[in-house]
């Protein structure tokens, strides 16, 4: 019953553990010279939904997280809605046909998508006729930002796996289970 009750609290906590990140790195990161090393927490929350969820419920995870971040910010609505979808779709599809089971090579789809979703922004942009005056921007931040990226992913990856076995969302931690039922039935 606990671990049914703790499934079932995890993506509310993860909604929790996303808003406390969109603060703190809003707050921290908001002067100037800071703002170049500015990671996306949420970039690496949508990751994580793409690899470690269904197709349903990282869906939906990533459509509140989304929503959480436009009301966060001046952006125009459905920006970053757009933005992180099509992160969470791209890497749904990715995963289909490449294996991603080692920690580095997690990394490694972290900082390609860092850049993605650089690449996507001028892209949205370039919809609403404002992406000239971004690509300078770009130039200067997409490297710092990919980097940012691996390195809090380095991080955030591990804390969230942490998360998900505590609160028996895992693979891992759902065998496990599955395991001890069969043995107190006697199977």
């Amino acid at each position: 019953m606990r671990s049914l009750l703790l499934r079932f609290l995890n993506a509310p906590f993860f909604v929790l553990i996303v808003a406390g990140a969109i603060a703190v790195q809003s707050t921290l990161f908001n002067s100037y010279p800071l703002w170049y090393f500015q990671p996306d927490l949420v970039l690496i929350a949508v990751i994580w939904c793409a690899l470690r969820r269904t197709l349903t419920e990282g869906g939906i995870l990533t459509l509140i997280f989304a929503t959480m971040v436009e009301t966060h910010s001046s952006a125009p609505a459905g920006f970053f809605l757009c933005i992180y979808m099509a992160i969470f779709l791209g890497i749904r599809a990715f995963s289909r046909f490449f294996v991603i089971s080692q920690f580095a090579s997690l990394l490694i789809v972290t900082i390609a998508s860092a850049a993605v979703w650089k690449i996507l922004v001028l892209v949205v942009l370039a919809t609403l006729d404002h992406a000239r005056p971004q690509l300078s921007h770009f130039f200067i931040t997409v490297l710092p930002f990919a980097g940012m990226e691996g390195l809090m992913g380095y991080w955030a990856y591990k804390a969230l796996d942490a998360f998900d076995r505590s609160t028996t969302k895992s693979e891992r931690s759902r065998q496990l289970i599955e395991d001890e039922l069969l043995v107190e039935e006697g199977l």
